[in-house]
């Protein structure tokens, strides 16, 4: 049993850190018929402030926006499973935000990434609202989850049009996401991506070989161009859902287009996140360098 003396004990406040983040859960940020789609924000700043009406942090901070992989549908999404990593980030001085986006039983693609552009654009219009830095953001996400935050950065850094612009990222992160739908059939997986009913077949309504062009238009790498933004991918090479090989593609193809291109491969991990304190360091080092520079 802990014997603590009674005397009174004292420590300094050290009154210019702020060690506080506040999360506000379900912020609808696009409405969908009766429903919406929902984010969990992450802001560092004290919620103390807003109870006791003080002016509060000033500051703003580069954001993230966290994209949970799910199969496009194949599972459910919960915002809120990844907030203990997530907070951590944001604790090193970014705003974070964990997005829903619609499943493909609820409509096809391009829907997903349509949503995935709202949020942005939400978060961007808001900024000022959450101690937000809109020139600042990148985005970050796992399997399906990556394969949406690989489509956000590429398809808006190559665009001329105003719609997409403004939809632009600074920095990617993927985590295992499928990156050439017509090519994933070609290694060694638990799924038969090809079929009908795989989560690729799913999303664009059809089966994969059978719908060519819709495949390809969901393929992150048919997007690569010489501006893309700068993008870390990690992959494990025991990966039995998304083949390992799909990062090695799209890699090969960023690097000979002259992109920013770092990939990592996590040897002996499967689909999976990688919550260790190596890999979560790596992601934190990446949007601090690319966010922060």
């Amino acid at each position: 049993m802990v014997n603590f003396e009674s005397e009174i004990k004292e420590l300094s406040w050290e009154q210019n850190v702020n060690s506080y983040v506040q999360l506000i859960p379900n912020l609808s940020y696009s409405k969908i018929g009766d429903s919406s789609l929902k984010l969990n924000l992450l802001v560092y700043r004290n919620p103390m402030d807003a109870l006791f009406q003080r002016e509060g942090n000033q500051e703003v901070y580069p954001l993230i926006i966290y994209l949970q992989g799910c199969g496009w549908g194949w599972s459910n999404q919960d915002l809120f499973a990844f907030i203990p990593q997530l907070s951590e980030i944001a604790k090193h001085g970014f705003a974070v935000a964990s997005v829903q986006y619609r499943l493909s039983s609820e409509a096809l693609f391009p829907t997903q990434l349509e949503d995935v552009r709202t949020a942005i654009r939400f978060l961007k219009t808001n900024a000022s609202k959450f101690n937000i830095n809109p020139e600042k953001i990148g985005i970050w996400g796992d399997s399906s989850g990556g394969h949406l935050a690989l489509l956000a950065g590429l398809t808006a850094s190559e665009s001329n049009q105003k719609h997409l612009q403004d939809c632009r990222v600074q920095a990617v992160v993927d985590w295992f996401g499928p990156t050439n739908f017509l090519s994933m059939s070609q290694y060694p997986s638990v799924f038969d991506h090809d079929s009908p009913q795989s989560p690729e077949s799913k999303l664009i309504g059809g089966a994969v070989q059978e719908n060519k062009t819709k495949a390809q238009q969901a393929s992150p790498i048919e997007y690569v161009h010489t501006d893309a933004p700068p993008i870390l991918i990690m992959h494990g090479d025991t990966d039995d859902v998304v083949p390992y090989e799909q990062s090695v593609e799209l890699f090969n193809k960023l690097r000979q287009a002259g992109n920013d291109a770092t990939m990592y491969r996590i040897k002996g991990a499967g689909h999976d996140a990688f919550t260790q304190k190596q890999t979560m360091a790596i992601v934190k080092s990446f949007f601090e360098f690319k966010l922060k520079s």
